[in-house]
């Protein structure tokens, strides 16, 4: 893989943090929470990068058990997406 220039690895941030906060609130109602926090950690590297995603629900309503996890798995879900159509469009096989 191509090393990522600054502006994707804003995209990729970007695009975790909206996909799970998307995910989260289409499963719970926003006026739920007391706090939602979504923390995302990009490492680039020469050849590749490492994500690391954590999300802390703050409410006084039973959420489901993982509905954090959900989140988590759709917003990288959505960068090995962004990630493949980058591979394709640089012909980085």
């Amino acid at each position: 893989m191509k090393k990522l220039n600054d502006t994707e690895v804003d995209e990729i941030i970007d695009l975790a943090y909206n996909t799970a906060s998307n995910h989260i609130l289409k499963n719970v109602n926003k006026k739920d929470f007391e706090d939602i926090e979504i923390k995302i950690d990009l490492d680039k590297h020469e050849d590749s990068f490492d994500l690391d995603i954590k999300i802390e629900l703050d409410s006084d309503v039973k959420l489901p058990e993982n509905l954090s996890q959900e989140a988590i798995d759709a917003a990288m879900d959505a960068v090995d997406d962004y990630v493949a159509d980058r591979k394709m469009r640089l012909n980085d096989y």
